[in-house]
């Protein structure tokens, strides 16, 4: 192939992506608010009130569909925080990063097995004080603790335009009082979000 063939083909091959990608952009599709709105305010072992998303939340999360509730669970309390990014791709990112933006030191970090996947345990600290926190992404059918996972996936269903699977949200638990939280009883006891 000689040269000027080459060089039409690679500009003709970037003109369609060019193209393909700013129609992508206005080709609406499905979030995950249905399931956000799905998810129960109380169970057989788990009670839940909705809290406001303080305002530096509604600048990171600007765009973007927030459940966040306060819910106890046979005696542990947690703060959920849901985000789907449909609105807004960058409002969700590896939480490592957040935390590590926010002054924590990430001192530790497990797998927790869930029903239809995994979610990630990590242990914080910052200036002496401790914390702890769970986290996981899931598209309702398969749960995964890996960001590049939710970006692979998120890039996926844009480039078919849904076709690949729904639309995959973030999920935080993060404890209310100071006493550690045994995060495989409250997930036990909380099948509703386990499952999500």
């Amino acid at each position: 192939m000689n040269a000027r063939l080459k060089s039409g083909v690679l500009w003709g091959t970037m003109a369609l992506a060019l193209v393909t990608g700013a129609l992508w952009q206005y080709y609406p599709l499905a979030d995950a608010n249905g399931r956000l709105a799905a998810l129960p305010e109380r169970g057989l072992w788990m009670a839940s009130e909705a809290i406001p998303v303080s305002e530096t939340e509604e600048q990171i999360y600007r765009g973007a569909a927030v459940l966040k509730r306060l819910v106890a669970v046979r005696g542990q309390r947690v703060v959920m925080t849901v985000v789907d990014g449909s609105g807004n791709r960058h409002a969700v990112h590896d939480p490592l990063f957040c935390f590590r933006g926010a002054g924590w030191e990430v001192t530790g970090q497990a797998p927790l097995a869930l029903e239809r996947g995994a979610a990630r345990q990590v242990d914080l600290r910052r200036r002496g004080e401790t914390a702890e926190a769970v986290y996981w992404f899931s598209d309702g059918t398969r749960a995964f603790d890996s960001a590049m996972e939710y970006w692979w996936r998120t890039t996926m269903r844009r480039v078919t335009l849904g076709a690949s699977g729904a639309e995959p949200v973030l999920i935080m638990l993060t404890p209310v009082d100071e006493r550690p939280v045994n995060w495989e009883a409250l997930l036990a006891a909380w099948p509703e979000i386990a499952a999500f």
